[in-house]
Order: structure tokens, then C-alpha cells, then sequence
């Protein structure tokens, strides 16, 4: 067997474990069995260890880092997710939470193999060692973000539960299943779509998408669909979650802030680096240090957030649900940065 069909399959293997991973953590938050809490961390770790030979064997083949293209830079997001939450797990009580990380994870691989593609030589501007350092740090800080509003989240409707506030915890299901509906959603239709791409500008290469009426329709489209689907599935989350004893399945809120900060406090040095390299790389690619092109721009808008999420929790004494809010709207900064600003707007950073 060749190493690029081994690398799909352990790819897809991967993906079939986080699957099935994502289901019994849910059923470990119903029920509570401790059988299958374990179960579902062997499972995992097992399944992070095919994603991360796949990953290797991408790089033997391709001869380059993974990060190349969306599919490669999807498979590390989502490993980054798995990697950072088993982790938080070994040294943290929180399984329960895995409810929600673990099927953020998996939904962020299964993203990544629409995107499949085998290997490819790469991009004139991508041929510098400064890729793996500059994507790899910036993918994890990214990972370390997603585990920080997954376990936000489940603090916000944790504290609505010992409230008995059970018409906040609908809503809180309700919201977040819709933003994510439409985020993946027109991700989908955005798939589909087909827009012309043209060099924006001739002096630094920078490529702009054109989308036609059609191509809107599609990611609209999508977006409607994923919508519509999210509300039903917020429901029924919401509608469980919203009982009395299902505050005793969720870990202490004292645990579920110290872990979504520690998230943050890891994340943002390594962001720090990552912008560092990324500025590193552009000098040697277009002999300038920043340009403000849309994803510097972005990935210093997400530099700032979160900066000040630990400025006021280190200096103003923001604790609990404030904290807690950031943390879950932070994501939807790096999902622009990562993703909407490849769809939506202009730069020298299209070809990812």
C-alpha cells in the first residue's frame, strides 16, 4: 500500500473515531458512566494517534509542512483541538465538557476531508521553512482557543443551571448551535460555489475572489440550510440540558474557569509567535514586515481580543461569566480570521 492511501485512511479512521467519541461523551453527560468516559478516552487518544501518523505521512509525501492548503490546515486545527483537550482532561475533571469540545473537534476534521486533496507541490510563496513554524504555532494557539469556548460555554450554562435559570440554558443551546449552523453552513455553499479568483494587485500578487450571483446563492443557501438544522439541534440540546439534575454532570464552575483561562493564557503567547514569524516570513517573501493585508490585519484584531480578555481578568479581576463570555465570543474572531477573511476579503494570503 502506497503512504498516500495509508495517510487517507488513517485520516478517515481518525475522523470515524471522533465520531464515535463524540457520541459517547454525550452519553457519558446523559448517564454519567464512568465505563464510558474511559472508553471514550482510549478511543480518542487512539484515533489523535492515526491523525497524527496521517499527518507525518502527509509530510513525507508532500515533502513540505501540512499546512499548505485547507485540508491540511483544517487536519491540524482539529488535531490541535484533540491534542489540547485530552490533555486538559488528564489533569482536569473535565469529561463532561468533552461533550462539546470533542464534537467541535470532529466537525473540523470532517471539514477538512471535504477539502481532501493528495499531495501538491507548493506555492512559490509558501516554499520557506518559516510555514511550518509560522501555521503549525498559529493552529495550536488556535486549538487552545477552541477548548477555551468549548469549556466557556458549559460554564454559562452551568451557572444558569445552579440559577435555575432553565429559559437562559435554552436560549444559550439555541444561540450557539444557530451561529454555528450558519458559520458551517455557508462554509458548505462557499464549497460549492465556484468564484472566479484574479490578482488584485500586480506589484505583491495579492488574489481577490469574484463571486457571482450564483456562487451567493449557494453560500446563502448553505447557510439557511446549516441554520435551520442547528435551531432543531439547539433545541434538543437545550430541551436536556434544562433540568435541575443536570447541573450534577457538570464540572464545578471553579474548574471550568481556571481551565477556559488556562486556555487563553497558553493560546496568547503562542499567538504572539505565531505573528512574530508570520511578520519573520513576509519580510523574506515581499521585503516588508506587515502590509495590514486583510489576515494580518484580522490576526492582530484577534491579538488584541484576547489581550483583553487577560487584561481584565489580570488586572480588573474579571472572573466567572464575563470571562466566560469572551472566551465563547473569542472563537468567532478566530473563526473569521482562519476562515472569512479567505472567503470575503482580498490578500496575499487566498491561496490557504
Amino acid at each position: 500500500m502506497d503512504l498516500i492511501k495509508l495517510e487517507e485512511i488513517l485520516f478517515i479512521a481518525a475522523i470515524f473515531s471522533y465520531l464515535v467519541c463524540s457520541g459517547i461523551y454525550i452519553w457519558y453527560l446523559v448517564s454519567r458512566n464512568r465505563k464510558a468516559a474511559s472508553l471514550g478516552t482510549a478511543l480518542l487518544a487512539l484515533g489523535l494517534t492515526a491523525h497524527t501518523v496521517a499527518l507525518i505521512l502527509r509530510w513525507i509525501t508532500s515533502g513540505h509542512a501540512p499546512m499548505a492548503n485547507h485540508y491540511e490546515s483544517l487536519s491540524v486545527f482539529g488535531w490541535a483541538i484533540m491534542l489540547f483537550y485530552l490533555t486538559a482532561e488528564k489533569f482536569y475533571p473535565i469529561r463532561a465538557a468533552g461533550a462539546l469540545v470533542v464534537p467541535s473537534g470532529f466537525i473540523i476534521s470532517s471539514v477538512a476531508l471535504v477539502f481532501y486533496s493528495g499531495p501538491e507541490p507548493l506555492a512559490p510563496a509558501l516554499q520557506s521553512i518559516w510555514l511550518w513554524i509560522h501555521v503549525s504555532i498559529a493552529m495550536l494557539s488556535y486549538g487552545l482557543f477552541a477548548l477555551s469556548f468549548g469549556v466557556g460555554f458549559i460554564y454559562v450554562v452551568q451557572e444558569y443551571l445552579l440559577k435555575k435559570n432553565y429559559d437562559h440554558v435554552m436560549g444559550a443551546f439555541l444561540i450557539l448551535f444557530a451561529l454555528l449552523g450558519l458559520v458551517f453552513g455557508m462554509w458548505a455553499g462557499s464549497y460549492w460555489a465556484e468564484p472566479a479568483r484574479v490578482i488584485a494587485d500586480e506589484s505583491t500578487g495579492a488574489v481577490k475572489s469574484v463571486w457571482s450571483g450564483s456562487d451567493y446563492a449557494k453560500m446563502f443557501g448553505g447557510a439557511g440550510v446549516g441554520l435551520v438544522l442547528a435551531l432543531f439541534l439547539g433545541y434538543a440540546a437545550g430541551k436536556g440540558a434544562s433540568r435541575q439534575a443536570f447541573a450534577k454532570r457538570l464540572p464545578s464552575l471553579d474548574v471550568l474557569d481556571e481551565v477556559s483561562y488556562r486556555g487563553i493564557a497558553f493560546g496568547f503567547p503562542l499567538l504572539t509567535i505565531g505573528i512574530v514569524t508570520g511578520a519573520i516570513w513576509a519580510d523574506q517573501a515581499w521585503g516588508r514586515w506587515w502590509g495590514w493585508d486583510p489576515k494580518e490585519t484580522w490576526s492582530l484584531i484577534t491579538w488584541l481580543f484576547y489581550g483583553a480578555y487577560l487584561h481584565t481578568r489580570l488586572t480588573m479581576g474579571w472572573r466567572g461569566r464575563h470571562s466566560a463570555v469572551l472566551a465563547i465570543a473569542g472563537i468567532v474572531v478566530v473563526m473569521f480570521t482562519y476562515l472569512g477573511v479567505n472567503l470575503f476579503l482580498s490578500g496575499l494570503h487566498s491561496y490557504a
